[in-house]
């Protein structure tokens, strides 16, 4: 994380951010919190942003760097299955003790594994912020994995990958598997039935005490309380935490679709198609993510307008390697193949057409104010600051990403969506009768059937 350590293991720098950030015409101006950041001997970097605007609510957050990336090639879904046994058991803590806790202090505790990390979250009220501290700290730096406890979760999460998947859900975990095949995103963050079986609790011990350490880690603290107080009782509680030995970030790049690979699952009972098609987007801390991101939403706009009555999503997932850029949608089984074809014709059209400064500029309103709203909550505030040091986007974040998106001219959003739109390849996956698509998915290339 940022931040190095000073005489005395600590620096502190009071960021004052301005009231307000700079809003468009008809938007309405958001209120920023003051920021305070400093480092800890042990390498912890914490945050204070205080938000005396949004009352009483409270939101303390902490990421761990080492997510599922990090999982053993065979037991994947470790770092997953691992983030579920937090607040079972502490050292001296039982799970209902630690939920009695939570009830006292009128808070709630949740805990997300995603591929670059881990997220800690407590909610509760900003005068108790000192008790929640430390109870965040017995529940992640004082954890105990029982055998019992283990076994339940095991057993859950087994229920889960073994209970039917949603279609939408299932096309996008096939989607990965080709797209990153050979590289660690090529597999379900969850893991596999198989992969989960290979998971015993050693495995769980070893994930905790080699990947949990305060050096490759941040907190921060979002309510209306007092920055110099916490800074104190955050170098009391959580100064102790011993750090590990780094783990290098090492992992194979995902490459860049070459030509079009089309893959048809067939489904001969169903009326309709699902499909799915894209390629690498780029990484999130790319500085050329801003522009790529915009030209994603110009383009979901361009979508709606050439497909008005069909259901198409343009998404992508900024990851710290290069992660999806995917176009999803269903039509029925006749129609997909058409309804596919219009989405390359609109991307070639986007990649070849001007791009007007009022399409630009509403698309850029449009995410800035989707950010707006997501910062409107002391969560939304905790969980932006901690992507701001896990991606490494700067302290300022919350209040440069307005400038950085507004940088984007047309021509920067065109480059963007030649740079990242099928620019050599792409991946299209379609699961729908066979008999229908086959003929019509040959006219687009050469088809290649799976199997269930």
């Amino acid at each position: 994380m940022t931040g190095k350590s000073g005489p005395l293991g600590i620096i502190v720098s009071l960021l004052l951010f301005s009231l307000t950030a700079s809003a468009a015409p008809g938007q309405q101006a958001v209120v920023l919190p003051e920021l305070s950041s400093f480092s800890l001997l042990n390498g912890l970097q914490a945050s204070v942003a205080a938000t005396p605007h949004l009352g009483n609510s409270m939101t303390i957050g902490l990421v761990l760097r080492y997510g599922s990336t990090f999982d053993p090639a065979n037991k994947g879904g470790l770092a997953y299955l691992t983030s579920r046994l937090f607040a079972k058991a502490t050292l001296d803590r039982s799970a209902k003790d630690i939920q009695d806790e939570l009830n006292y202090l009128h808070a709630s505790f949740e805990v997300n594994c995603d591929w670059d990390g881990i997220r800690f979250f407590m909610h509760g009220e900003s005068g108790t912020y000192e008790r929640c501290l430390l109870l965040l700290y017995q529940i992640v730096c004082e954890a105990k994995f029982n055998d019992e406890d283990f076994d339940q979760a095991k057993t859950e999460l087994i229920r889960q990958l073994q209970a039917p998947e949603d279609p939408r859900q299932q096309m996008r975990r096939q989607f990965d598997a080709e797209l990153f095949r050979g590289t660690t995103y090529g597999r379900p963050l969850q893991g596999t039935l198989e992969s989960v079986q290979n998971i015993a609790v050693g495995d769980v011990r070893y994930f905790y005490h080699r990947c949990f350490s305060p050096d490759q880690a941040s907190l921060v603290v979002t309510g209306n309380v007092p920055a110099s107080t916490v800074l104190g009782k955050v170098r009391r509680i959580w100064g102790v935490w011993v750090r590990n030995d780094e783990i290098p970030f090492t992992f194979l790049p995902p490459r860049t679709p070459a030509g079009r690979n089309i893959f048809l699952e067939d489904d001969p009972a169903s009326p309709a198609a699902q499909y799915i098609l894209g390629n690498l987007g780029p990484r999130r801390g790319d500085p050329q993510y801003y522009a790529d991101t915009v030209a994603l939403h110009l383009l979901q706009a361009r979508l709606n307008q050439a497909l008005p009555t069909s259901r198409v999503t343009v998404a992508d997932e900024g990851r710290m390697l290069p992660g999806p850029f995917y176009i999803q949608g269903q039509a029925a089984a006749d129609q997909a193949i058409g309804e596919i074809a219009k989405i390359m014709d609109a991307v070639d059209s986007f990649k070849d057409s001007v791009v007007s400064a009022e399409e630009a500029t509403k698309a850029q309103d449009q995410w800035i104010e989707e950010f707006s709203k997501a910062i409107g909550s002391t969560e939304g505030i905790c969980s932006a600051l901690l992507d701001a040091e896990l991606y490494r986007l700067g302290v300022n974040y919350l209040a440069t990403f307005p400038d950085f998106v507004r940088r984007s001219d047309p021509s920067m959003i065109k480059d963007a969506a030649k740079r990242s739109f099928f620019p050599n390849g792409l991946i299209l996956l379609v699961r729908g009768p066979a008999a229908i698509l086959q003929p019509q998915l040959e006219v687009l290339g050469t088809v290649q059937l799976i199997k269930r």
